[in-house]
């Protein structure tokens, strides 16, 4: 239904002209001129058919059917102010969902680079301790999750394919001479299923070990990596999420050569907001990120020093 509004410009008019009792007043907040205030004002009289203001010698004052509508206008203008406000913040902000490993090891202390370029874009990130790609747009505008492929319905570019090898602490490398050694270790689990094991077993050509049914179990790679860095035992991990731990020697990897993949880390939002400018802001820097993550790793090849 078409609404019978009056002109904005008479309302915002008489608004400020009623707030300061004074059409100069109102003149100088709306930066026009006084004669500019008086014909808006004489224009919504004309408009609603009775008079808003009294005009004495030096003053204004309102009638009866002005100071009715007064309230009405402050409210209804503060209201559209507040929800502009919000709006336009929310345009500015950017909350992601973000697989935990992920966001952990690899996001976290890359995203002051982020900040630093888009001062103006405010990251609200939750790590999901799930793969993170069940999210409600109405609470994420994007994701990180970990996934072999993405449903339809998003929008999604791959950030980085998981590169799975097993890492140790280096006292239990030197026990390490074969793949067939790691039954005799004890073996970490970063998740329950023990996926990741069984993907790295069959790139080495190798059976599921009995060993694999024992070990502590974690809910995700980086309390498994931290177990391992502590020297409980061995775990598989991604190469990009354990390279800081491999450069402290903290962790080394026994077995270089092998690789194993289940999926990939993806950049994902819904259909249509794609373009929105932080995001596309976000996706351009983190996708610039992962390509320099992975041409560093391909030009320095990790020597193990068992």
């Amino acid at each position: 239904m078409r609404r019978a509004l009056p002109p904005l410009h008479a309302l915002r008019a008489f608004e400020a002209a009623a707030r300061h009792e004074s059409f100069s007043k109102a003149a100088d907040e709306l930066c026009v001129t006084q004669g500019a205030v008086s014909r808006q004002i004489m224009g919504l009289e004309e408009w609603l058919g009775v008079p808003l203001f009294r005009r004495l010698t030096r003053r204004v004052e309102l009638t009866d059917d002005g100071r009715a509508l007064l309230p009405v206008l402050s409210e209804s203008f503060d209201r559209i102010a507040g929800t502009a406000a919000r709006l336009a913040a929310r345009g500015r902000d950017l909350r992601i969902k973000v697989a935990f490993s992920f966001g952990i090891r690899w996001l976290m202390p890359r995203l002051v680079r982020f900040q630093a370029r888009h001062p103006d874009v405010q990251v609200r990130v939750t790590v999901a301790w799930s793969s993170g790609l069940e999210f409600d747009p109405q609470e994420f505008d994007a994701a990180i999750p970990y996934c072999r492929e993405v449903p339809p319905g998003f929008s999604a570019v791959e950030v980085l394919p998981e590169r799975l090898t097993v890492v140790c602490p280096p006292a239990l490398a030197e026990r390490l001479r074969v793949p067939m050694d790691l039954g005799a270790i004890p073996l970490l689990h970063g998740c329950s299923e023990g996926q990741d094991w069984r993907a790295w077993l069959a790139a080495a050509g190798l059976p599921f070990f009995e060993a694999l049914r024992q070990g502590a179990v974690f809910d995700a790679m980086d309390p498994a990596m931290q177990a391992a860095a502590a020297g409980m035992g061995a775990t598989v991990a991604d190469r990009m999420l354990c390279a800081e731990d491999v450069a402290a020697a903290r962790l080394v990897l026994p077995f270089p050569e092998i690789e194993a993949s289940s999926g990939s880390y993806w950049f994902v939002c819904p259909e249509g907001m794609q373009d929105r400018p932080a995001v596309a802001a976000f996706r351009g820097w983190l996708l610039e990120e992962a390509r320099g993550e992975m041409a560093q790793q391909s030009a320095a090849a990790v020597v193990s020093p068992v």
